[in-house]
Formats: structure tokens, sequence, C-alpha cells
């Protein structure tokens, strides 16, 4: 296994043919009188991935995994981005797709395609918004009404975080601040600057 993209398995011959990766860094330009224009950094850009494979009828199906990859971009969700070594990339988009059919059976069946594949990088803001990517993992955060701990069938399930398996702390716990501890006289603002 080359990489995963959600539930698209990415199995290619040897490796993508291209792998390119690319980030911005994004700099405002100030006009000054009588000088050259002065430079502010103002962010980093969203990655953007390219991926060039072939997909070969010796180990999958290439109509059904473009189907499939087809389907994926149209719900234009962000997806986790997994290579085989286990290191995840982060979450992107799917930017554009290009198929190349390489080699067609007699009736026209793919037998081997290229597909050439877009990804740009998704930032999520908060844990939050990563919990709105519905059927994802929930990445260790229990829902309202939920605990942390988890039956052995919860564990087979897909987008249930293995986090969520680990046992709730049990025994004595720290102190417990309420909003009636503090004074509201005891509670003053620094001056402003």
């Amino acid at each position: 296994m080359f990489a995963v993209l959600g539930d698209i398995l990415f199995e290619v011959i040897g490796s993508p043919e291209t792998f390119d990766s690319v980030r911005e860094y994004d700099f405002a330009e100030h006009r000054v009188i009588e000088s050259k224009p002065r430079l502010q950094w103002v962010g980093n850009g969203l990655e953007r991935l390219k991926l060039e494979m072939m997909l070969h009828a010796s180990f999958t199906d290439p109509g059904a995994q473009m189907s499939l990859l087809r389907a994926t971009a149209a719900a234009h969700r962000a997806l986790p981005l997994v290579f085989g070594n286990g290191g995840f990339r982060g979450f992107y988009v799917i930017e554009s797709l290009a198929m190349r059919s390489k080699q067609l059976s007699a009736s026209g069946t793919p037998i081997a395609i290229t597909a050439a594949l877009s990804l740009k990088e998704w930032a999520a803001l908060t844990e939050l918004d990563l919990l709105s990517l519905s059927g994802l993992p929930t990445l260790g955060l229990a829902s309202k009404g939920s605990t942390a701990s988890s039956t052995k069938s919860d564990r087979a399930l897909p987008g249930v975080s293995p986090l969520l398996s680990l046992r709730a702390a049990s025994g004595a716990t720290g102190p417990q601040l309420q909003a009636t501890d503090v004074l509201a006289s005891s509670i003053v603002r620094s001056a402003a600057r």
C-alpha cells in the first residue's frame, strides 16, 4: 500500500510515477516613497500535492478506482491522507482529477490508466472543525453523552477512534474551581496601553 485518502486505498505498481509537493509563503508588499517596497510575511499558504500513478488491472479495477475517485471529489470533503509507513500528512480535498487511458481491451474496458490527482491541504481552525467532518474518526474527542470506555465490538467500527477505548480516569481529582469562588470585587482590569 502506498497511501490511503479517506477510504480510498492507493496500491500502485512500485510507487507513484510523480509526487510533487508545493508550499507557498505569502508576503504583502508595501510601497515606500523613494525606496524599494518592503515585504511583510502574512502567513503560510496551503500545501498542494500532485500524484501521478498507474492503475493496472493486474492488481485493481482501474475503472472502478476512477469512479471512486470521481465520487469522492464530487462529495467536496476533506479527507485524512496517511502514507503506507504510517505518516499522517493532514487533511486534503481533491482539487482536480485527470485520467489518461494507457491500455484498453477490445471492448474498451480500461486495463491501464494513469491517474493524476491534485490535492489541496485543508487546515482545521479548531478540533470542532475536525468533528464536523462526518464519518471521520473523532480523534479521541468523545461526543456529548458518550463515555471514554467502549466494548470490544465498538473498536471494530470504522470511524471510532481507538483513543475512545481507553478507560476513564478514576480516583481522587484535583480541586474544582467554581464561578462563586472568586469575588467579583477582587477582579480588576489592567490599564490599557
